[in-house]
């Protein structure tokens, strides 16, 4: 599947959104160098494709600028994604324990399926080398992220 990150203005100047091949936005990121910190937001019913091109660019945010928390909306997730929790744990994890990831805060979704495997990869991550929190909320997620 052809995917397409899009630069766009945003709030801290330097926004990114991937799509897909129809054009649809399924992922958000905002990196805020000065904090050190990477919002991003999922949206949709997520493809196998989709979740390791997305995760593999937080991953590239990471590194690039020495990010060292993160703040994972999954506010808009419709739907399950536990079939990449494994690559998550086996392979990403080690990554973000590599480039000094330290802190995770988890915005949940709505959605049972969404939430069932964001349980799953919280029971299998205990590997991570960073803390992992989930909020109800966005400003609840930022103030822990930053502190």
């Amino acid at each position: 599947m052809d995917q397409t990150l899009v630069p766009h203005a945003s709030e801290n100047g330097s926004a990114l959104e991937l799509k897909n091949e129809g054009g649809y936005v399924y992922m958000f990121f905002e990196p805020d160098t000065a904090k050190k910190q990477l919002y991003y937001k999922w949206r949709g019913f997520l493809l196998m494709d989709e979740l390791s091109t997305g995760y593999g660019k937080i991953a590239e945010i990471v590194r690039e600028y020495n990010i060292t928390s993160l703040i994972a909306d999954h506010s808009s997730i419709v739907g399950p994604w536990n079939e990449i929790v494994d690559w998550l744990v086996s392979e990403w994890t080690p990554q973000m324990n590599m480039a000094g990831l330290q802190k995770m805060a988890i915005i949940s979704s709505t959605d049972l399926f969404s939430n069932i495997s964001l349980e799953l990869f919280l029971m299998d991550n205990n590997h991570a080398k960073y803390e992992v929190k989930v909020f109800d909320t966005l400003q609840e997620a930022k103030k822990w992220a930053s502190q």
